[in-house]
């Protein structure tokens, strides 16, 4: 694995080269990053702290982590409609006692992040370096940019307003099953594609930034779909009702479904989807079908913002139209 080197070593070789393209970063040689406010924009700040046997398996590939840790950021401010900017990152790196993060562990994560810094454009500008007695943290920070006034808020949503998701629902819930040995009844292929979902989502940032002027109000799915769908309703004083049998599933999903009806409960409420959720007046459908067209992602309508309630509750329906009772709404990290 390599001996790794001391704080300051470590800094100067993996991190360093991240903020290169950042002048305010000045090269990680002080302890704070002077931005330049961009005209006619609000910045838009979000921070995540994914911990190992938290958000991922304790012993996931450094390819892995770099990526989720820096993509469900970037969510967030998809979810806002913002374009990245900036990210620092807090790295808390148990001791070497582990055998695990040396140099290999730390050449493998920053050259992701570098692959990852340049397919969205955006670049590191500070941080922090720690050593713990475990386990592995990382927090990450990302600024981005919104138009002033264009900015997607929660609390938005409307009476009878229409509730959309985009891409499929589920497959990052199946894929944590099966990086945990679960599924190994299915294909190669298939796995690769529901473990891929997990350790790698998809920041939906162009749609984020083409809802403006769509839709109502929106968030990213991280803790389960009815959750954060409860978070909308919450925000926005309104209840909404979904059709279970309308929810976009993979072809995996799909199938998987068709094998075992009950597992839908369960992905309902699954998180690290990372897709959005968003709501849409009615008469705004042709539009997103539209938009659907032209991202070449799946905007799929399931459900309907029903009326105003102090309950800001989240139905779920069958095919029939009977109210579905769910183990859990979603993932919450106090319960």
């Amino acid at each position: 694995m390599g001996t790794r080197p001391g704080e300051f070593d470590l800094i100067g070789k993996y991190l360093r080269p991240l903020a290169s393209s950042e002048n305010g970063a000045a090269d990680l040689t002080d302890d704070a990053a002077v931005l330049k406010p961009k005209d006619g924009h609000h910045l838009v700040v979000t921070m995540d702290t994914l911990v190992a046997g938290v958000h991922f398996l304790e012993f996931t590939p450094p390819h892995y982590v770099a990526a989720k840790t820096l993509r469900v950021n970037l969510s967030d401010l998809a979810a806002m409609g913002a374009q990245p900017a900036w990210y620092t990152l807090s790295l808390s790196l148990p001791s070497e006692d582990c055998g695990i993060y040396g140099t290999d562990w730390l050449d493998i994560f920053a050259q992701t992040l570098g692959v990852e810094q340049a397919l969205y454009g955006i670049s590191l500008v500070g941080g922090d370096t720690v050593a713990t007695p475990g386990p592995l943290s990382l927090s990450v920070t990302a600024l981005g940019w919104v138009k002033t006034g264009q900015e997607i808020y929660r609390s938005g949503a409307q009476l009878k307003d229409i509730v959309y998701v985009s891409g499929a629902i589920g497959d990052a819930t199946l894929g944590l099953s099966a990086v945990q040995g679960g599924y190994s009844e299915i294909d190669t292929s298939n796995l690769e594609i529901i473990t891929e979902r997990y350790h790698r989502p998809q920041p939906r940032l162009e749609l984020g930034r083409r809802l403006f002027g769509l839709a109502t109000a929106a968030i990213d799915i991280s803790d389960g779909l009815v959750q954060d769908l409860g978070h909308i309703c919450k925000t926005s004083n309104v209840c909404a009702t979904i059709r279970a049998d309308d929810v976009p599933l993979s072809m995996v999903g799909r199938s998987l479904v068709e094998s075992d009806p009950g597992l839908i409960n369960n992905l309902l409420s699954g998180g690290d989807d990372y897709e959005l959720l968003f709501t849409v007046p009615s008469d705004r459908q042709n539009a997103v079908t539209a938009l659907s067209d032209e991202l070449d992602l799946p905007l799929t309508p399931i459900g309907v913002v029903e009326h105003s309630s102090e309950d800001n509750q989240v139905m779920v329906v069958d095919g029939a139209g009977k109210p579905i009772t769910l183990p859990s709404s979603g993932y919450r990290h106090f319960d």
